[in-house]
């Protein structure tokens, strides 16, 4: 049963269920391939504290690492495997290189596992321990039991269960709550570390954008056109590196679950229900993301999109299936995770929903528009009639990472099938807007390295 709620409920909250596919498909032997941080090309790395443990949660151990292949080695000391694996255990995401290592809090906790586990993430385990004491979850076995024989009579009980939810009266919670002396218990867990529940959970948004980043990049490098073309590969090479510096200026749109931050998105105006980062080799100075930072907002390149998704409290609303017309759910989903420690376990079940597909459609459109640009390098804009000089960058970064593209939802209102809809991008010409402000912002960094 448990495997079933996993897979069914808690696996499209975490990226361990694509790690996996990705390890049958193409297998890897990371702990081989690492490159010591200690080699000739580069000084060794600073030593920083990791925590390592199993899936079952049976021992944790302390472990001080400068490289993947020394924390590898130490964990495989401790929890010999023929073939050890590193996840993270907030979400199933396995590390396989030094740059992805390295942009991790010190402490962060890793779960050993063989390349094919399914990995236990701390919410699937808190779930676990939570269903075990909680009467209304361990009712929940008896709807996961049915799911699939009587989906109708699955959606009426989640129905009901969030509309008993919103009649709750919120002045006897501690949703209002913001600190962690105040509200112990809702940082039980991998929230320690944090003073804040906005704080927390505006880094919760940051991950799951991250998350796109490394799937957006995993998927164009190991594309054909990449590996045997060289131009191809230079322009996505470009293409990540700018769709890197777009996140730092929005700061990866941590201000989705932030309630705190002022700009709230318009989709809420219908609901009245109650009220950093390093992930390259080339690492930005903190000088040169302030810089970033506010020419995107001088230059409101994202301010539509950079809004929050909850209330002042906290209430977050399904914005409904992609069928349904308009940011509406029809069953009234609603969840607010600054409330307790439960509802924020619960909040891995909703979805930030890609309208238009990420892995079906933008990234095989972001292939299709480079292979296009190297082949038909005459080619002329469709809108000024000029020659071509590269790929619309900016809508392909809108359509993977923001909320003109993302909808927030709940899993019952998660839809699966496959969509027809299609990317906005295309080739771009110099006298294209999108073009000069994003060379615009490529120029600050090619600036900072001058300096």
């Amino acid at each position: 049963m448990l495997n079933y709620i996993r897979e069914t409920i808690m696996a499209p909250a975490t990226r361990s269920s694509s790690a996996n596919q990705n390890n049958n498909s193409k297998p890897q032997e990371p702990n081989k391939n690492v490159k010591p941080s200690g080699s000739k090309d580069s000084p060794p790395a600073p030593m920083r504290g990791y925590k390592v443990t199993d899936n079952e949660r049976t021992r944790k151990y302390g472990i001080g690492a400068n490289s993947l292949g020394m924390l590898v080695e130490k964990a495989n000391n401790k929890f010999p495997l023929p073939e050890l694996h590193l996840y993270l255990a907030s979400d199933g995401f396995e590390v396989s290189d030094d740059e992805y290592l390295n942009s991790l809090p010190a402490q962060t906790l890793f779960i050993v596992a063989g390349p094919d586990s399914v990995i236990t993430t701390d919410a699937d385990f808190e779930f676990e321990k939570m269903r075990q004491q909680s009467p209304l979850l361990k009712v929940a076995d008896i709807f996961y039991d049915f799911i699939e024989q009587h989906p109708d009579k699955f959606r009426r009980m989640i129905t009901e269960y969030e509309l008993q939810k919103q009649r709750r009266v919120l002045d006897n919670t501690k949703a209002h709550l913001s600190l962690k002396a105040d509200h112990v218990e809702w940082f039980e867990g991998g929230e320690e570390r944090f003073h804040s529940k906005e704080e927390a959970m505006a880094m919760r948004a940051q991950t799951r954008v991250r998350g796109y980043y490394y799937k957006a990049k995993e998927e164009l490098t190991r594309n054909p056109l990449y590996r045997q073309n060289a131009k191809a590969r230079q322009v996505i090479n470009s293409v990540l590196e700018q769709f890197r510096y777009l996140l730092i200026g929005c700061d990866y749109f941590s201000m989705m679950f932030n309630r705190k931050f002022e700009q709230k998105h318009e989709f809420l105006q219908q609901h009245q229900l109650g009220e950093e980062e390093t992930d390259a080799v080339s690492v930005p100075s903190k000088r040169l993301r302030q810089v970033i930072k506010e020419y995107t907002k001088e230059n409101s390149i994202l301010d539509e999109w950079s809004v929050s998704l909850c209330t002042d409290l906290g209430d977050f609303y399904c914005q409904g299936s992609y069928s349904e017309n308009g940011n509406c759910c029809s069953m009234q989903h609603s969840i607010n995770p600054y409330a307790s420690r439960e509802n924020l376990i619960l909040f891995q079940v909703w979805n930030l929903d890609h309208q238009i597909e990420l892995c079906r459609t933008i990234l095989p459109a972001i292939v299709a528009s480079v292979e296009e640009l190297i082949t038909q390098p005459h080619r002329k804009c469709a809108v000024h009639n000029k020659r071509v000089v590269d790929i619309s960058v900016l809508e392909y970064f809108l359509e993977i990472f923001s909320l003109k593209n993302l909808r927030l939802v709940h899993i019952v209102c998660h839809e699966k099938t496959p969509r027809k809809n299609r990317s906005n991008g295309r080739l771009l010409c110099p006298e294209c807007h999108e073009y000069r402000i994003v060379q615009e912002l490529m120029d600050l960094q090619a600036g900072d390295a001058k300096a």
